[in-house]
């Protein structure tokens, strides 16, 4: 990872905390960040993790992070498993590698404790945790032995230890000048808003201060012809001609990869275990449980690990800083599915926070005072789809700010903040639109297939139609309002909560509105008995709903 030219400002126009940082972060490498309170330590470390962007200059070859920073409505297990799956991992070895790092940090009793019930001791070894059962190639610690206690602190010394030496680069700030004493390969000091490098006495340039980690093969056979997925330590794989296979991987993993393949179903046949380098003896057997690594005598270069070419890329200019892909994605791991486990973090902590309830009440009120059995139709269902903007409205700043800033930045340094931005969209939306579809259901049940006068038929599928069209497209633009008011746009919550009310009047009553268009047809449809599909209206919302997504998740990416 590279960094040339970089700074940052406090706020569009203020002063600036860091100015013309040049910066490389080559692999296998643990580097020091020193410096006085308030000289922009932890904003460098932001940058490096992606969670702000650079005012000017520019970060390239980011590789895939993790980032160690209240409370959230989880428990310490399903917590890690949520966020094992945002970085890529599927539940299993999510909830296996959540449950090794919890026991190595001596916090194993905790898995099923609420998080808003840790000492805050046990809650720094659970944002540790957290970053560990990633195995990123870039792990950034602020201040991360804060508050652990003697082991736990011993132990993420020995965690850092192992990152680098499996290749990743270590970035980390702490106030006590031993940490890390001897093993530093770079120290630099921030001071001034500049970054300078400090001799570290005694240390060997980081291409060859390390030895490359120790390395296994292993030999196996299976009756399947592929793989399993999401083999522990992304072992290289060579294929011989008798069908069987080989795979090379740190000695750290051996033991998750070869539990990994004896587990599998259909199960694959352990024939050979040796150092890399060496003959592999071949077994008659394959080993009931797996054997741990031994020492050993001659390690063998690991190959560097591999890199996305994703790269964040500053301008010069303040405030057009593009950050969008900031975010690296695991290799092999298709962005759709880390995205879809985002969506699915967002929506349990808006599910177990409870902040849903007054929207939804809100909109269930509404239903009551404005839907009586035997209404036509047509009537009840524009009603219900226009009480659905500002309930949307609601659920959109709900789910944009329902995160404390630490762990927003966590998600964000896993995937960027533009992407955390438009999972909190698309959360927002997909909660509206359960409410829409119940209400339109609803709304079938109880009302009189007959226009406003009694004496036209009301066909009940076009209409179920329209009213879910128009429930949509009232989502829609209650999204784009609830967006808009809310930040990155609007930062202040009264800012916010005045403004929201406003734009939603404008919504439903302006001409131009896609909702008005699509309610006002349902209304009209009513006085004659006609069912008027909104195509044209639902289309309208949908690019207005993405023309502000776009927006917004563009500012997410350069003002959060």
């Amino acid at each position: 990872m590279n960094l040339r030219g970089v700074g940052r400002r406090y706020g569009p126009r203020g002063p600036w905390v860091l100015r013309g940082a040049d910066l490389v972060l080559p692999p296998r490498t643990l580097v020091r960040v020193e410096g006085a309170n308030g000289t922009g330590k932890s904003t460098l470390l932001r940058l490096l993790a992606g969670i702000d962007a650079p005012t000017e200059g520019r970060l390239t070859g980011r590789p895939r992070t993790a980032y160690v920073p209240g409370a959230l409505p989880f428990t310490v297990g399903g917590y890690l498993v949520h966020l094992g799956r945002v970085h890529g991992l599927d539940t299993v070895e999510a909830g296996r590698r959540a449950d090794r790092w919890l026991a190595r940090f001596g916090a194993a009793g905790c898995s099923r404790t609420p998080m808003a019930r840790l000492s805050k001791g046990t809650s720094q070894k659970v944002a540790v945790a957290q970053a560990l059962l990633a195995e990123p190639d870039l792990l950034v610690l602020d201040e991360a032995w804060t508050g652990l206690d003697a082991a736990a602190r011993d132990e993420l010394d020995r965690a850092v230890t192992e990152r680098v030496a499996d290749g990743a680069t270590v970035v980390f700030v702490d106030h006590d000048p031993r940490r890390q004493s001897g093993a530093v390969d770079v120290t630099y000091r921030l001071g001034g808003g500049r970054l300078v490098a400090v001799p570290t006495a005694g240390a060997e340039p980081p291409a060859v201060s390390r030895a490359a980690p120790p390395r296994i093969r292993i030999e196996a056979e299976g009756s399947a012809a592929v793989l399993p997925s999401g083999l522990p330590g992304a072992p290289v794989v060579e294929r011989d001609t008798s069908g069987g296979v080989r795979l090379t991987v740190a000695a750290t993993h051996s033991d998750d990869l070869l539990r990994a393949l004896l587990t599998a179903r259909p199960g694959w046949h352990i024939t050979g275990l040796a150092p890399a380098g060496a003959r592999v003896p071949s077994t008659d057997a394959a080993p009931t449980s797996p054997p741990s690594p031994t020492p050993l005598p001659i390690p063998t270069p690991a190959p560097a690990p591999a890199r996305d070419g994703a790269t964040a890329t500053g301008s010069g200019v303040p405030g057009r800083t593009p950050g969008a892909d900031r975010a690296v994605p695991f290799p092999g791991i298709p962005r759709g599915r880390r995205f879809a486990a985002l969506v699915r973090c967002q929506a349990a902590l808006l599910t177990r926070s409870q902040r849903w309830l007054a929207p939804v009440l809100l909109h269930a009120a509404f239903l009551a005072v404005g839907v009586q059995a035997g209404q036509p139709v047509l009537d009840s269902l524009g009603y219900a789809a226009a009480g659905l903007l500002p309930v949307t409205a609601w659920l959109t700043r709900l789910c944009v700010t329902q995160e404390p800033p630490a762990a927003r930045a966590v998600v964000a340094a896993a995937l960027g903040p533009a992407r955390v931005h438009g999972a909190a969209l698309v959360t927002a939306l997909g909660a509206a639109l359960v409410l829409g579809t119940v209400a339109t259901a609803f709304v079938l049940l109880t009302g009189e297939p007959l226009s406003n006068d009694r004496t036209a038929a009301v066909p009940l599928p076009p209409a179920a139609l329209a009213g879910l069209l128009t429930a949509l497209c009232c989502a829609l633009v209650g999204t784009a309002v609830g967006a808009l008011c809310a930040r990155p746009v609007l930062h202040r919550r009264g800012w916010s909560l005045a403004t929201t009310v406003p734009v939603v009047l404008l919504a439903v009553v302006t001409d131009g509105s896609p909702a008005k268009r699509a309610v006002t047809g349902l209304v009209s449809g009513s006085r004659d008995g006609t069912v008027r599909v909104p195509l044209l209206a639902c289309a309208g919302a949908l690019l207005l709903a993405a023309a502000v997504t776009a927006l917004t998740v563009r500012l997410a990416s350069s003002r959060e």
